[in-house]
């Protein structure tokens, strides 16, 4: 899941990082603080439990107990490195009362901050000096391999443990680049309060591994409750939503069964495909039958959120609207799926299509401004604005099209020798933008070919619509090589309806 958070913020930097992107950055890191405040506490908790099992049956329980006590070690530690590196980096971002849960917005948006503590600062570990990038990715290693060794006999949870904390390499670069380098300050803090996350779910799975390789049926407890435990309860679109579903403490030769939605888990490892944003929730029960007992019996109920890494509202091609075009928009809120999302344009026109939004602006000079609103919770909440500048399609330029030796589809800009049997092949004059993203269509609706005598007089043939014509033609049939001529007053148009007139084209005949 970590590595997919990776991906998704690594692409938003290929934008300008405006301020509602960073504000997202903010909202994934207060929710990913309140989930650590809440694991934490069910964590200890569970410490609690364990304590009271080793009080009652101290020699059975002991052992189990040192085990425990060794996870809790190595996640505080792993925990409050990483705590650490986050203040670092807000201090840098925003100074010596920086916070990492609360950014200004200029060190939100600091890119130099979370390298200059993960690839510029050093530390040590195991007697070596390195970054504290490395340092960190030796120390979330050695905690994998602590997990691992703790739930040997257990190879779905080995696999598990290994997949959460992993770091490699990406094809492009490192793993200490791919979180620190050119990184917001914000994404940076969110990337590192995801892997704390990851960490104390990961403690709760172990504990709960850990109770249950003790036989409950020897100690006299007095509280048995069904408990769920995620992976994590943020996901993003795409992944998969985990969670185990166990007893805090049962007996190992009676697994309990876990009933999700009416159907039975096995194992108690539910998963669920995260193909959509929104909010989902499941509820259930937790049977385990005893000997010459009632069986016990323990309902449940979670909730989890599939949301979008940030809020984004942007055009597709670029910082601006162009009037009298169709301008391809996206639109997104983390958590809410698009039927719920409610959008309108001041200064233009917005329509929802198949694949997002279309805005087409009133005119040049006008701004337009993007407003969204979407239903969360029973509630409808008003984003602010967003603000583009409205400019006209730029002018494209005319080109001879033709046809290669090769049969393909060619374009001649004109200033080069022109192979003259080519020419002749050519169907017309068309228009487009030249090294360009918009993809807009331009009609030419006629151009003038101008070619001069032996005496220098100008002879100007008229076309027919972007076509030539047979008297453009026959005249150049006749021209030797090296004798230039010029397509003038290409006239085209374009989906707003101005009429433009385009350079001349100087055509050398070979």
């Amino acid at each position: 899941m970590i590595g997919m958070m990776y991906l998704v913020l690594t692409a938003m930097l290929a934008l300008n990082v405006s301020a509602d992107i960073l504000n997202g950055f903010r909202l994934v890191n207060q929710s990913l603080n309140r989930t650590l405040a809440i694991a934490q506490a069910k964590n200890n908790a569970l410490y609690d439990h364990f304590q009271y099992l080793a009080d009652q049956n101290p020699d059975k329980v002991g052992d189990w107990l040192k085990k425990a006590k060794v996870l809790r070690t190595e996640s505080d530690r792993l925990y409050d490195y990483i705590e650490t590196m986050k203040w670092d980096i807000a201090r840098i971002a925003d100074g010596a009362e920086g916070d990492p849960s609360d950014l200004s917005d200029k060190g939100a948006g600091n890119l130099d901050a979370a390298g200059q503590i993960g690839l510029v600062e050093t530390g040590e570990f195991n007697g070596r000096r390195m970054i504290r990038a490395t340092v960190l990715r030796n120390m979330i290693g050695a905690f994998s391999d602590t997990l691992q060794n703790l739930v040997q006999q257990d190879s779905i949870r080995r696999d598990q443990v290994r997949q959460i904390f992993t770091t490699e390499d990406s094809p492009q670069r490192p793993w200490e680049r791919q979180v620190f380098e050119f990184m917001p300050a914000a994404a940076a803090i969110s990337v590192l309060s995801k892997l704390q996350n990851d960490i104390r779910n990961s403690e709760a799975e172990i504990i709960t591994y850990l109770i249950a390789q003790i036989d409950a049926g020897d100690y006299r407890v007095n509280k048995l409750d069904a408990m769920v435990i995620p992976v994590s309860t943020y996901v993003m679109r795409g992944g998969k939503f985990s969670a185990q579903i166990v007893l805090a403490a049962i007996d190992t030769t009676k697994r309990p069964v876990v009933m999700v939605g009416g159907r039975e888990i096995p194992g108690g490892l539910y998963e669920a495909a995260a193909t959509s944003v929104g909010n989902f929730s499941q509820s259930g029960f937790i049977k385990l039958e005893r000997d010459n007992a009632p069986s016990i019996i323990r309902e449940f109920k979670f909730e989890y959120t599939v949301g979008e890494p940030a809020v984004i509202v942007s055009a597709d091609l670029m910082n601006v609207f162009y009037a009298g075009f169709d301008n391809p928009v996206s639109i997104s809120v983390p958590g809410v799926p698009s039927s719920q999302i409610q959008a309108s344009a001041t200064g233009g026109t917005l329509t929802r299509t198949a694949t997002g939004w279309s805005v087409r602006p009133a005119r040049v000079g006008q701004n337009c401004e993007i407003n969204v609103s979407a239903k969360i919770d029973d509630r409808t909440m008003t984003f602010p604005p967003k603000v583009f500048r409205v400019k006209a399609l730029p002018d494209p330029a005319g080109f001879i099209a033709y046809t290669d030796a090769n049969g393909n589809p060619a374009k001649y800009w004109g200033g080069t020798p022109f192979n003259k049997a080519l020419l002749l092949g050519a169907r017309g004059v068309l228009a487009e933008l030249k090294d360009a993203d918009l993809d807009v269509k331009y009609k030419v609706l006629g151009f003038d070919v101008n070619f001069f005598d032996n005496m220098g007089n100008t002879i100007i043939e008229l076309s027919d619509g972007d076509k030539f014509s047979e008297r453009q033609m026959s005249r150049m049939r006749q021209l030797p090589s090296g004798r230039k001529f010029f397509i003038s007053r290409i006239r085209a148009m374009g989906p707003d309806n101005i009429e433009r007139t385009l350079p001349p084209i100087e055509v050398v005949v070979r």
